[in-house]
């Protein structure tokens, strides 16, 4: 009985040249065969490639969108799991898992409506291919003589973290500007399109994204004061031009626009689609509970493996890679990555409602990394990227968990917002060496 503790594996003696550890590379490495391995990037698949069992419940209340293996923009249906893709090489990233978020713009796609407010611009609608591979782009275009070129959409706001975003691409002009106008009016970013550079601004964080056929995401996050809120997205004709520079314009010149979006968050998440009204996307929920679980899990010991990241790191905030937990706080192991000066690997233990160990180490990745987290009673470590390693020899190993949450913690908190490659456990606690072995790049 698993559950029980009463396991089979066993770490392989060194000298050992054969056996079932050999049939993948992070098993060999590890010398030991693990009782749970979630290969989301090599599968695209929620089931364990130790059993073939389909262990893991994936729901989302609500559509969702991905990037497909060809780089399109896709939408998933209501719970249905999004594997998702690099859209310039077609690279697996592996099972995504976000918090919900709700695109408080209106008609994100449709720029010559009259949500959408011009000053020295007009568009021309539908006239390129977007993101998702339909004829649904719009090109923005300057009007001539002098002025500030922009769209925006004006709404009413509360005091909290926004994150601006939208796709553009890149026709006879490549500088965009993105910039707020209410409540942090000095706030605003300039991208080069042509070099894929954020170049100049004011803001808490902006990012610039390959989206696929020259397409980039632009984004800039801020803290706004409640209010009237103004998204503002400008041409410009230098990368290094202030907030809502002027110039004179030729009456041709633009930029192709698609998919705008504002969510209430420290980072941009997946596009979520509007027309007459805003839209949520719910969150990603993957758990194993039940017999399930106990069908895998050892609570005195093990090892877990992790592979995956946040998208876009959240500023001193604690994203979960996984959790295992009785449903509480009280009994309850996480694995996470926090971003502040420095990028660390979380590794938090409570028993009894007692916390039992707090380990950081320095991972070489921020949205993306290896993790190994080992425990035992007085034997807690981990390790990540194949370096670094931390330790704690004081404390209890929580005894009654019956769940593990994928990239979240019990309470439905601290999501990873991005991916997860691979997920496996082994019923024993490996070695510290080998913990570094299994996590080299």
């Amino acid at each position: 009985m698993r559950g029980s503790g009463a396991f089979r594996t066993s770490i392989v003696p060194g000298g050992a040249l054969a056996g079932p550890w050999v049939a993948n590379s992070l098993w060999k490495n590890a010398r030991a065969v693990p009782s749970l391995d979630l290969r989301f990037a090599e599968n695209k698949s929620l089931t364990d490639a130790t059993t073939g069992a389909s262990l893991v419940t994936f729901t989302r209340a609500s559509t969702g969108t991905f990037v497909g293996s060809d780089g399109v923009l896709r939408s998933a249906t209501t719970n249905e799991a999004r594997f998702d893709h690099n859209p310039t090489t077609g690279e697996s990233l592996g099972l995504l898992v976000e918090e919900a978020r709700t695109n408080l713009l209106l008609r994100s796609e449709e720029f010559d409506n009259a949500s959408w407010l011009n000053l020295n611009t007009t568009e021309s609608s539908n006239v390129a291919v977007a993101p998702n591979g339909t004829l649904t782009a719009d090109k923005l275009i300057e009007n001539s003589g002098a002025g500030f070129k922009s769209i925006d959409q004006v709404l009413a706001i509360s005091a909290l973290t926004y994150t601006f975003s939208v796709y553009v691409k890149a026709v006879e002009r490549s500088i965009v500007q993105l910039l707020w106008s209410g409540g942090a009016s000095t706030n605003f970013a300039n991208f080069n399109l042509a070099t894929g550079t954020v170049t100049a601004g004011t803001y808490t964080s902006a990012t610039i994204t390959p989206a696929g056929s020259d397409w980039f995401r632009l984004s800039i996050t801020s803290v706004l004061a409640a209010g009237t809120f103004s998204g503002i997205i400008s041409l410009q004709t230098s990368a290094s031009a202030t907030r809502a520079a002027s110039y004179t314009g030729n009456g041709t010149s633009g930029i192709y626009l698609w998919g705008a979006q504002l969510e209430a968050g420290a980072s941009p998440t997946s596009y979520i689609p509007t027309t007459t009204a805003t839209a949520t996307r719910a969150a990603d929920v993957a758990s194993i509970t039940g017999s399930a679980f106990s069908s895998w899990y050892r609570q005195d010991e093990g090892t877990v493996f992790v592979e995956g990241g946040p998208t876009n790191p959240t500023l001193n905030k604690t994203q979960l890679l996984l959790s295992i937990s009785d449903g509480s706080a009280n009994n309850r192991m996480y694995l996470g990555k926090k971003f502040d000066s420095t990028t660390v690997a979380e590794f938090g233990v409570a028993s009894g409602g007692v916390g039992q160990a707090f380990i950081l180490t320095t991972p070489s990745s921020i949205s993306n990394a290896r993790f190994a987290a080992g425990y035992k009673v007085n034997d807690f470590a981990v390790a990540s990227s194949g370096g670094a390693l931390a330790t704690d020899t004081s404390g209890s190993v929580p005894v009654s968990s019956t769940q593990l949450l994928i990239g979240t913690l019990d309470t439905g908190s601290n999501n990873i917002n991005g991916h997860l490659r691979r997920l496996t456990f082994w019923p024993v606690r490996l070695p510290n060496t080998t913990l570094q072995a299994i996590t080299q790049p």
